[in-house]
C-alpha cells in the first residue's frame, strides 16, 4: 500500500530533522547584535503581547538605538503597539523568524526558550528551537511572584511533567538575569530555577507592576481603554474580583469550585446589599473541557466576565478592584502593590498542598487576609470586608507587603533596562 504523507507531517519532519538542526549550526556562527532585542508574545495567548515583556517593551519602544523584534505566532493579531520606532512584528515559526532570532543579541523571555520559541504543530506536538546559549544575553522576565511550587521545587509528578523538555532545564544555567521582586522572592526564584547562579537573580521588581502604579494618563493606550471598559461594566459599583489559580484538572479531586444555584443566589444578594459586582477572571490556561460554572450566571448586573478574552492585562482589573478574592494565585500579591484587601477561598487547601502544585509558603504567614475553606466562611469574610474595610490598615498587611516587595513604585521596567545596558556594555 502506498503511504500518504500529509503536508503537516512533512512540514514537521522537515523542521524537526532538517531546518532547525541546520539553523542551530547557523546560529552558533552568525554575528549577534547587542542592539537587537527579541521580545515574545504570551506563549499560550498568541494574540496578546502583555505582562513583563510588554512593560519592558513600553520602556524602550521609543529608543531608536534599540531594534525591537516582537515574535508571534499570529501575524493577523493586533498587538496594539503605538509610538514605537525600529520595531517589527515577526512570525517566530518561519525562516524569516529564524534569521532574525539568529541576529538578536538579547532574548527577553516570557517563560522559557523551549516555550516561547518552539514550533508548534496541529496535533499538539512541538519542536524545540535550540539557539546558542553562550553567544547572547538571556533574560527571563518571569510573569509573577510564585506562591506555588514550580519546576525544581514542584511535587515529583508535576516536576517531571514541567521538565520533560531537557533543553528547558539546560537553559536555566545560562540565564544572565532572572527578575525577582524582593529578597525573599529572589531566594525562591533561585531554588525554582535551579541550577541558575544566585548572583544572576535581579531584584528589580516586576516591570508589569509599573502598570499598577503609573498615572492613568501615561498608561499605554490599550490599557486606558481596558480601564474604561471595566468602569462601564461595573456601573459605579464596587468591584470584587474572583481570580482562582490554575489546577491540574486531570488529577483526582482537582478542579474549580462549583457553586450551587442557592449559593449563587446568596452571593448575588450579598453583592446587591453592599453595592458591589463580582468580576471573575479564570486562569488563562484552561485544561480540559470542565466549565467554571459561574460563567453560566453572568448577568452583567451582579456577575460580570473579566476574563482574558475581555481584558488582556491584570493591571486594569486590579486598578479598578475594591476587593480581590482568590485561592493560591499570586494575583493577591499584585493586589498588595495597590493596597487592595484580599481573601483566599482555599476550598481544597490540603489537596492542593499534597496532590497538586503545593505551596512555597505557609498561607498563615504570607496571606494578610482571611483564608476560608467553605462557602459559609466565605460569605462572612466578604460581608465583613465590604462593610468594615479595615484589612489594609492592619500591621499584618503591611508586613506581607514588605515580604514580597523591595520596590513600590513605577520604575521596575527602568531598573531592568539599566541592568541590561550595564550588561550589554560589559559584554561589548
Amino acid at each position: 500500500m502506498k503511504r500518504v504523507w500529509h503536508l503537516p507531517i512533512r512540514r514537521k519532519w522537515l523542521a524537526h530533522w532538517l531546518i532547525l538542526p541546520l539553523w542551530r549550526v547557523y546560529d552558533c556562527l552568525a554575528p549577534k547584535s547587542p542592539q537587537h532585542w527579541a521580545f515574545f508574545v504570551h506563549p499560550l495567548k498568541a494574540s496578546q503581547f502583555v505582562e513583563n515583556s510588554r512593560a519592558l517593551f513600553e520602556a524602550v519602544k521609543a529608543d531608536p538605538a534599540i531594534h525591537k523584534r516582537v515574535f508571534t505566532r499570529d501575524l493577523h493579531a493586533d498587538l496594539r503597539i503605538e509610538g514605537a520606532c525600529n520595531t517589527e512584528v515577526i512570525d517566530v515559526q518561519s525562516l524569516r523568524g529564524l534569521a532574525e532570532l539568529a541576529r538578536c543579541g538579547v532574548y527577553l523571555l516570557t517563560n522559557a526558550i523551549a516555550l516561547d520559541m518552539s514550533w508548534r504543530w496541529p496535533n499538539g506536538s512541538f519542536s524545540v528551537v535550540k539557539p546558542s546559549l553562550r553567544r547572547r544575553i538571556l533574560i527571563n522576565l518571569w510573569h509573577g511572584i510564585p506562591l506555588k511550587r514550580l519546576f525544581a521545587l514542584a511535587n515529583p509528578e508535576q516536576r517531571q511533567r514541567a521538565d520533560r523538555v531537557a533543553f528547558r532545564r539546560k537553559e536555566r544555567r545560562h540565564y544572565h538575569g532572572l527578575i525577582a521582586s524582593s529578597d525573599v522572592d529572589s531566594y525562591a526564584m533561585a531554588a525554582i530555577f535551579h541550577p541558575i547562579d544566585y548572583e544572576r537573580i535581579w531584584i528589580t521588581g516586576l516591570p508589569r507592576n509599573d502598570f499598577l502604579r503609573m498615572p492613568e494618563q501615561v498608561l499605554p493606550h490599550f490599557l486606558r481603554e481596558e480601564v474604561e471598559h471595566i468602569r462601564r461594566l461595573k456601573k459605579n459599583k464596587r468591584l470584587v474580583i474572583y481570580a482562582p489559580t490554575f489546577r491540574e484538572t486531570d488529577l483526582p479531586g482537582a478542579g474549580c469550585y462549583q457553586f450551587s444555584e442557592e449559593q449563587v443566589r446568596r452571593l448575588k444578594e450579598l453583592l446587591r446589599r453592599n453595592g458591589a459586582v463580582l468580576g471573575f477572571r479564570m486562569h488563562y490556561f484552561r485544561k480540559g473541557d470542565q466549565l467554571f460554572n459561574l460563567e453560566r450566571y453572568v448577568d452583567d448586573e451582579s456577575i460580570i466576565d473579566l476574563g482574558h478574552a475581555v481584558i488582556s492585562e491584570i493591571a486594569p482589573v486590579l486598578r479598578e478592584a475594591d476587593l480581590v478574592l482568590t485561592d493560591y494565585s499570586s494575583v493577591y500579591i499584585d493586589a498588595l502593590y495597590l493596597d487592595r484587601p484580599v481573601i483566599s477561598f482555599a476550598y481544597d487547601l490540603e489537596h492542593y498542598r499534597s496532590k497538586q502544585n503545593g505551596l512555597l509558603y505557609d498561607m498563615d504567614i504570607v496571606f494578610p487576609g482571611p483564608v476560608v475553606t467553605d462557602f459559609e466562611a466565605l460569605m462572612l469574610a466578604l460581608e465583613k470586608e465590604l462593610v468594615e474595610g479595615d484589612q489594609v490598615s492592619c500591621e499584618r498587611y503591611q508586613i506581607c507587603k514588605k515580604f514580597f516587595f523591595n520596590h513600590l513604585d513605577d520604575q521596575n521596567a527602568q531598573r531592568v533596562v539599566e541592568r541590561l545596558r550595564m550588561l550589554n556594555t560589559y559584554e561589548e
